[in-house]
């Protein structure tokens, strides 16, 4: 324990360091009151309302195993049946986030009262980190992968090195650039801000779910409700196919939602799609295109 340093000898006394207490400590957040991570899902795309929260405590081994849960409990994971298998996927890249979170534990400023932030929206995840870029460090090289990486806690990183839990040679942000990018998602955006190192991921495909009063809808229509809030369109046949109903029925139903402004044809008749309304970019329907006036037969 004293040749790894966890551990230091004063007044005779062995006594742990910030990394053992982080790495082995029974309730490292009573020791250091900031070895915390504090989640929140918020509503939409504010601060507002949130759907889920919590405070997030242990070693670091702990903290990542509670964080990694927390992100995939309040992510989308949308379903698409290829031949006989049904593949899932997150909303992003499990990979990246776990990277980064190990990134925001592992290179924080640990003499920062402030705890670890994750905020959770509709449209984006933010990670903040205690604690700006060690210079002469900066955010345009760590872009360009054009960087020595520098670390105020080397400890930590030998250890999860040794573990293979990252990698000490700084490859972390090119790793996390590229699940995004195998994903079809843009990089994620870095920023320093108020003390804290900010890392943004944002998934442009995410589409807004609107408020719906499901009291008149039938069963076959809820279902479309649920599937359309996982994914961003559906056809008619893609609803024949959910519910197992005949054609005719299926435009009923689409059509009445229609009516209703609850979802808008997008398209051509013969290869378009339903999607939830928006009241403020769909003011109208289309007439050429509205199934109401066309036979649309996908």
């Amino acid at each position: 324990m004293l040749k790894e340093h966890f551990v230091v000898k004063e007044n005779g006394k062995l006594v742990p360091t910030t990394a053992g207490i982080l790495l082995f400590g029974k309730n490292p957040h009573l020791n250091i009151t900031q070895c915390e991570i504090r989640a929140d899902r918020y509503i939409g795309d504010s601060m507002v309302e949130w759907l889920d929260r919590k405070d997030i405590h242990g070693t670091i081994f702990d903290m990542i195993r509670q964080t990694e849960r927390f992100l995939l409990k309040n992510m989308r994971t949308p379903a698409k049946v290829i031949g006989f298998k049904t593949e899932f996927r997150t909303e992003y890249p499990l990979e990246a986030l776990r990277e980064a979170v190990i990134n925001a534990l592992v290179h924080r400023d640990w003499h920062s009262s402030n705890a670890i932030l994750i905020r959770m929206f509709d449209s984006h995840i933010d990670i903040l980190s205690p604690g700006v870029l060690l210079r002469p460090l900066k955010i345009s090289e760590i872009m360009k992968d054009d960087y020595i990486p520098k670390t105020r806690n080397k400890i930590l990183v030998e250890v999860l090195g040794k573990l293979k839990i990252m990698d000490k040679r700084g490859t972390g942000f090119l790793r996390i650039r590229e699940a995004m990018k195998k994903n079809n998602l843009p990089n994620p955006e870095l920023k320093e801000k108020t003390g804290y190192f900010a890392i943004r991921f944002v998934n442009p495909l995410v589409h807004k779910i609107p408020e719906i009063d499901e009291t008149n809808l039938n069963d076959r229509q809820k279902r479309i409700i649920e599937y359309l809030k996982i994914n961003s369109k559906i056809t008619t046949k893609e609803f024949v196919e959910l519910t197992k109903i005949s054609l005719k029925t299926a435009k009923r139903d689409l059509v009445d939602l229609k009516n209703r402004k609850i979802l808008k044809f997008v398209g051509a008749p013969k290869t378009g799609y339903y999607k939830f309304y928006d009241p403020v970019n769909d003011p109208v329907n289309d007439p050429v295109n509205d199934p109401v006036n066309v036979d649309e037969g996908k």
